[in-house]
């Protein structure tokens, strides 16, 4: 029997009953079932997608694509640091290279004391920071050479005025390398900072930040810096990482930003995890009503199956049949869910419809057509191995029982 014949047949079981039955329900319970997993699926996959592309533009501004660090150790010479950063020059990759000192250090102006995170850079990191964006400089006047500046939220809780007019004077509390305490000693260096302005790129960095050219701060590190930062295009992180780690040798270590950031970027891959697990077993549950919907139609056509093999259908075709009834009923959950999720993700990422609790944000969607593709077909190839499990024990069992199908 031709195939066409025998998908004509199936459309017509599967989409011409003419009256309710119990066999109806279960089909389209299971047809409902797939339509909301697999719409649930693009769409939490589209939603985790957005939160980790809202986590690389918290850091690709003031964080760089990657960053050079001691294999061992706090820090490495200065000396020693200027011969990594003439190496990363010479890679065509790199667009900008930064030495940089951290270290957490107390700011105090009047009787207001706060910790903060000192960034001691050189003037390219101020390029690299994009800081001469009117976006992150809110407060004050760029100055490349020299400029000093605050987190905005340092800059509140010190209660720093407008510093486009006049800049603002601190005083900076760094503490003392390898030096024992002893009483009646002070354990920090002290130096007063003129700030020139504040500045703005995630909560992170605005409650933390201090930013301060590094040949201010070298003489109290004993000559020492943390490592570089690279600026290059983010596509060629990974390449450039290897290219780096070749050419500087076993004496450091390149870490990108998502290395940096593990924890946050393991934990957003683990809830992915767990949720495409969740969804993918709650679409297993809908195959039993289709192995259900399969077995109902199957004893419900018994009758009919007489005629269908005195017209030529052989044991094959009935095994056909009714794996073509299956596949049906897998097609149209999974497109229609498909479908249904693509418009919500599309809605949620170009429109809004649901907002970040306690903010007036959207929640953040990123719909990845590789992914939405690759799970539908996932799905099929489920639904497509359990109708052939289901047709093929129906037909075997309907054609060793003389009593069910005297007729062969």
């Amino acid at each position: 029997m031709k195939p066409s014949a025998i998908l004509f047949v199936a459309k017509r079981m599967l989409f011409s009953r003419k009256k309710k039955t119990a066999v109806n329900v279960i089909s389209w319970i299971a047809v409902l079932g797939m339509i909301v997993s697999s719409s649930a699926l693009v769409i939490l996959l589209s939603a985790f997608n957005g939160i980790e592309k809202m986590i690389e533009k918290m850091y690709t501004s003031f964080d760089q694509e990657l960053t050079i660090m001691p294999a061992e150790g706090k820090r490495f010479s200065y000396d020693k640091a200027l011969g990594f950063k003439k190496k990363c020059e010479e890679n065509g990759q790199v667009k900008s290279v930064s030495l940089y000192i951290k270290e957490r250090v107390i700011l105090r102006k009047k009787k207001k004391w706060v910790n903060a995170e000192l960034f001691g850079v050189e003037p390219s990191f101020y390029t690299m920071a994009e800081l001469e964006n009117e976006k992150h400089l809110i407060n004050g006047v760029l100055d490349n050479q020299q400029g000093v500046y605050v987190g905005v939220g340092l800059a509140n809780r010190l209660m720093l005025r407008s510093m486009e007019a006049e800049p603002e004077q601190v005083m900076l509390y760094l503490p003392k390398q390898n030096v024992k305490i002893k009483v009646g000693q002070n354990p920090f260096f002290q130096k007063s900072m003129v700030v020139n302005g504040a500045v703005d790129y995630n909560k992170q960095i605005n409650e933390v930040a201090l930013i301060v050219p590094i040949q201010s701060v070298l003489p109290f590190t004993e000559q020492k810096v943390s490592g570089l930062l690279i600026s290059c295009d983010p596509e060629n992180t990974e390449a450039l990482k290897i290219e780096l780690m070749e050419s500087l040798g076993k004496e450091v270590k390149v870490q990108s930003n998502q290395e940096k950031n593990e924890l946050v970027y393991k934990t957003s891959q683990s809830e992915k995890l767990m949720v495409i697990v969740i969804l993918m077993f709650v679409f297993l549950l809908s195959l039993f009503n289709l192995s259900a919907s399969i077995t109902m139609t199957f004893l419900e056509k018994q009758s009919s199956l007489i005629s269908l093999i005195s017209i030529g259908f052989s044991r094959k075709n009935i095994q056909q049949l009714f794996f073509y009834i299956g596949i049906g009923i897998v097609i149209m959950g999974v497109l229609a869910g498909t479908l249904i999720g693509t418009s919500v993700a599309f809605l949620q990422e170009n429109i809004g419809l649901i907002k970040l609790p306690g903010s007036t944000m959207f929640f953040p969607s990123r719909y990845s057509l590789a992914q939405v593709v690759l799970f539908a077909s996932i799905l099929m190839a489920l639904g497509a191995f359990l109708s052939f499990l289901i047709s093929g024990y129906l037909t075997k069992s309907a054609f060793n029982n003389k009593n069910l199908l005297d007729y062969r």
